[in-house]
């Protein structure tokens, strides 16, 4: 607490410093510098927030903070948007511009940067002289200030975003760019798997990165620098794993935090790529598996947490399912409310995920934009194929401290049948078993119908293409109320439940989906 006390006094004092001594940046060049691809702000719905009263006020809000109310004012156009702009950038600097203690994180320079930058023509056309000074100062200042919070961190702690706005900031000031080559691999080795998977293990984040390689691409034959091969390659091998991540209803695999709110710009992220070849998922290796044939699509949560600030966003959902078939998806989890409006906590909780969860608890322990303070240190997969038979077998140890107990799950299913099969084991670390209360969640869609049977172990779901499945468990199944993000919309649905509680040492638990 002290020491985060000291290094906000520096950070302001430093602030203070860079404002009244900006330095002498000359710049080399700042006109036509627009290298955006794809925007992922959502400005339809933020599209009146340049009317609002004293909109740069706003706090807690990145579309403000981070000078992406440009990109509005842009939209509009004119006089007016243009005068909008100004009058954003110049009182929002003015009232924040010693707030060390949350506009000035690096990621938020670095956007404020590239936003001046993109779009320095268009807010400096009708401007005065001392509105281009003011507006250039206020670059320098951010420029200065990206220099003193972003400069001193190893390289490979930058993020994509920072590394685009180091390059664009060399050329904008006519300094020469090192090693970009070595850069990008060190940035590369942490945060991107050795699948190309990046390792928030979230859809969107992967997106977000392509398009920033896209963007420093476009940057470096701007300025006709040479493109580092790496760079291509890691394009197009992230692409392919992007595509893989979609379900047979065209929507994306819900799993840490990522939502369909930005489907179509995620599926513009590898548009121009129109040879995506489909890849397996490799044997015994850590992230979203996946298995699809020409009936079904299967996605099993085998993400390693660790304590990286990449698995800041990981949601507590190890070994949680979602299957897709014919068009449309059946079993899902409960999705993630879209950034800007904040994710709900408990839309990470293991109970908003189809997953085998102990005693109502997570198997994962949440705290707000940080890595979990407990998760399973270990997370394993494991896949057999027999003539067109496959077995994936995961298990993770989260539940171990608490309750002495591992969780493993076991996948059963044939290549081109539309069939799941299942097996859920809760298995004591020790000789003496404790009995302990467990819950098994299947979320289900809210287009589907469910029916549930006399016999309380077979429960119908009918489509709303009229196909119908039935879902079977060796206990008694229960109904019970969800919730399904969609699009930012919150939607009632139904979960299918299995509850009870370890009788043995090794309680297993046997269920199945199968078409009618």
């Amino acid at each position: 607490m002290i020491k985060n006390k000291i290094y906000l006094i520096i950070k302001k004092l430093i602030l203070i410093y860079i404002y009244i001594f900006p330095g002498k940046i000359k710049f080399q060049i700042i006109s036509s510098l627009n290298f955006k691809i794809i925007d992922f702000n959502d400005y339809d719905k933020n599209k009146n927030l340049i009317f609002k009263k004293n909109f740069h006020k706003i706090e807690n809000n990145s579309l403000v903070y981070n000078y992406d109310f440009i990109n509005i004012c842009n939209k509009l156009g004119g006089k007016r948007g243009i005068e909008i702009a100004k009058f954003g950038i110049f009182r929002w600097h003015e009232i924040n511009k010693f707030k060390a203690y949350n506009v000035w994180e690096s990621d938020q320079i670095a956007n404020r940067i590239l936003n001046i930058v993109y779009n320095f023509d268009f807010i400096n056309s009708i401007s005065t002289k001392k509105d281009e000074y003011n507006l250039k100062k206020i670059l320098k200042i951010n420029i200065n200030a990206f220099n003193r919070f972003v400069f001193p961190k190893n390289i490979s702690g930058y993020s994509l975003l920072e590394f685009k706005a180091y390059i664009l900031i060399k050329y904008i000031l006519g300094e020469e760019i090192l090693d970009i080559k070595n850069k990008f691999e060190s940035i590369l080795e942490e945060q991107v798997d050795s699948f190309s998977m990046h390792k928030t293990y979230n859809i969107f984040e992967q997106a977000k990165f392509i398009n920033n390689i896209n963007e420093i691409i476009s940057m470096l034959l701007n300025f006709n620098s040479k493109v580092p091969k790496i760079l291509n390659m890691t394009k197009i091998k992230m692409e392919t794993v992007l595509a893989q991540y979609f379900h047979k209803d065209g929507t994306v695999a819900l799993y840490n935090g990522t939502n369909n709110f930005n489907l179509e710009k995620i599926k513009l992220a590898f548009k121009e790529n129109q040879n995506i070849r489909k890849i397996l998922f490799p044997d015994n290796t850590n992230g979203i598996f996946y298995f699809e044939d020409k009936d079904k699509k299967i996605f099993l949560d085998a993400v390693q947490p660790t304590s990286s600030l990449h698995s800041k966003r990981l949601s507590a959902g190890t070994l949680a399912l979602e299957f897709s078939s014919n068009k449309e998806k059946i079993i899902t989890n409960c999705g993630a409310l879209e950034k800007s409006t904040g994710n709900a906590a408990y839309l990470r909780y293991s109970a908003a995920h189809s997953t085998v969860i102990l005693e109502n608890t997570n198997i994962s322990e949440i705290r707000e934009n940080q890595p979990h303070i407990k998760y399973p240190q270990i997370v394993t997969l494991k896949q057999n194929v027999k003539d067109l038979k496959h077995t994936i077998e995961l298990s993770h140890n989260g539940y171990i401290k608490n309750y002495k107990k591992i969780v493993k799950r076991k996948i059963y299913f044939q290549e081109n049948q539309n069939y799941l099969v299942g097996e859920d084991s809760i298995i004591s670390s020790t000789s003496k078993n404790k009995e302990i209360i467990f819950h098994i969640r299947f979320h289900i869609m809210p287009n589907i119908n469910i029916t549930q049977t006399n016999s309380k172990r077979n429960i119908i779901l009918k489509t709303k293409n009229n196909v119908i499945w039935v879902f079977k468990a060796n206990k008694d199944l229960v109904l019970e109320e969800s919730v399904f993000m969609d699009k930012n919309n919150v939607k009632e649905t139904k979960q299918i439940v299995i509850k009870g509680i370890t009788k043995q040492n090794r309680e297993k638990i046997h269920w199945s989906l199968s078409k009618n």
